[in-house]
């Protein structure tokens, strides 16, 4: 089973989601982040993070492009004088699927470019997943970061299995009231809102065991 973890942008919730995914997996899986911009040293902080929370026996060194700026990936790659390779890291993930579930997580934004004429749609559609999430914090302005992300994706054909909230730092005044909206505006359907956490802990919360079912069902 292969679940691909995308966002409104960056810096909303999706590696913590994807570890949280992970320990509450209950079976062999391998949580993998194909890119990494921001790299400063061997490993990137989300390759490790999700390193640690895959099963041990289904780690691998699986194919990783890490870049040393901390700026989009086709930015990054730009300054080293390098071009990401989309079929050959569609290729590598298909590799790790065929061995045990899988859980990717996209950099950057959906809508994110990492090269000068693709976006993280277009590895998206080469990944072919089973379930893709759309990841956006619970707070001002996820209304309309939301429906703009599922009506472009919706516009490629691409099929968004839902939406999960993570709650914001500092919540606000919609927090909370954004879930139910959404449910009532958007034809993608909210999954789950998930608590606020460090990783190591997220798994506490019932919303992560809860989705982890509901993404299985019927794979």
């Amino acid at each position: 089973m292969l679940v691909v973890v995308t966002g409104t942008g960056t810096g909303v919730g999706k590696t913590h989601l994807t570890v949280a995914l992970a320990r509450a997996w209950g079976r062999p899986v391998l949580a993998y982040k194909p890119v990494e911009s921001g790299v400063d040293g061997a490993m990137g902080e989300d390759e490790r993070a999700l390193g640690e929370a895959s099963t041990f026996h289904v780690k691998r060194p699986p194919l990783q492009v890490r870049l040393r700026a901390g700026v989009s990936p086709h930015l990054a790659a730009r300054m080293e004088g390098r071009r990401l390779d989309l079929a050959a890291l569609a290729a590598e993930v298909a590799r790790l699927r065929a061995a045990s579930d899988v859980l990717v997580e996209l950099p950057g934004g959906l809508f994110s470019p990492l090269t000068d004429d693709a976006l993280n749609a277009d590895l998206l559609s080469l990944l072919a997943p089973d379930r893709t999430l759309l990841v956006a914090p619970d707070r001002l302005g996820v209304l309309h970061d939301v429906l703009s992300a599922t009506e472009a994706a919706a516009a490629r054909g691409l099929r968004l299995s839902g939406v999960v909230l993570n709650a914001p730092p500092a919540p606000d005044a919609s927090t909370g009231q954004n879930g139910p909206e959404l449910g009532r505006l958007c034809s993608t359907p909210v999954l789950a809102v998930v608590a606020r956490a460090a990783d190591a802990t997220a798994t506490r919360d019932p919303a992560v065991p809860a989705l982890v079912l509901r993404l299985r069902e019927a794979v």
